[in-house]
């Protein structure tokens, strides 16, 4: 796997990391729109934006459901609406330091943002993950697509970037052989309530 430097000039990747849920199917992205907003002609696609923002008061995002278990309710999720995906830009172009300097204050947490990404990959071979501890990996794609470089999030993460690796990690072990009781908890309509942007 080779790794690439980001253009950290490049205020638009925002759109292909941070605002899909992460549980969109695999043949969608945001690759066309993000294409899109770094043509030549962006000036003119805000122009119209701007008109269409004033004609109503938000962009009404897409729903759709997925199963969070076998037996369970599915959950759902929105897509925000472009119009409002390209606001976010602007809003990490302004507030990514005070996001990293917010986030830097747990003691606690198990997936606190820590830096701005400084690398994708370009995919020849995967690393496992204790091979690569490297400061300077900041993201290693779980799914491979020979074709294309991977650019996974506009943050690094630390100490793990998906909650599942943490039931691997050592620490999870340890608990588990010291306690007998785990408690799960979960926010009852988290996502929709947080992808549902009314202006």
């Amino acid at each position: 796997m080779s790794r690439i430097r980001i253009n950290r000039e490049d205020e638009n990747r925002v759109l292909l990391t941070e605002l899909l849920p992460y549980e969109v199917p695999m043949l969608f992205s945001n690759d066309g729109f993000y294409q899109i907003v770094n043509r030549n002609e962006f000036e003119y696609f805000c122009r119209k934006i701007k008109k269409i923002k004033q004609s109503s008061k938000y962009g009404i995002p897409f729903n759709f459901e997925v199963k969070k278990s076998i037996i369970g309710e599915p959950r759902v999720l929105s897509i925000i609406h472009p119009i409002n995906q390209v606001d976010f830009v602007d809003f990490y172009k302004k507030y990514d330091s005070v996001i990293l300097h917010q986030c830097s204050k747990s003691l606690f947490s198990l997936r606190k943002i820590t830096k701005i990404a400084k690398f994708c990959y370009s995919p020849n071979l995967v690393f496992e993950e204790d091979e690569h501890k490297s400061s300077e990996v900041e993201v290693v794609p779980d799914v491979l697509d020979r074709e294309t470089k991977i650019l996974k999030s506009y943050f690094t993460y630390e100490p793990i970037d998906l909650i599942y690796k943490f039931y691997e990690r050592r620490d999870y072990q340890r608990l588990e052989q010291k306690y007998s009781i785990l408690l799960e908890c979960d926010i009852t309509k988290c996502f929709y309530n947080m992808y549902t942007l009314i202006r």
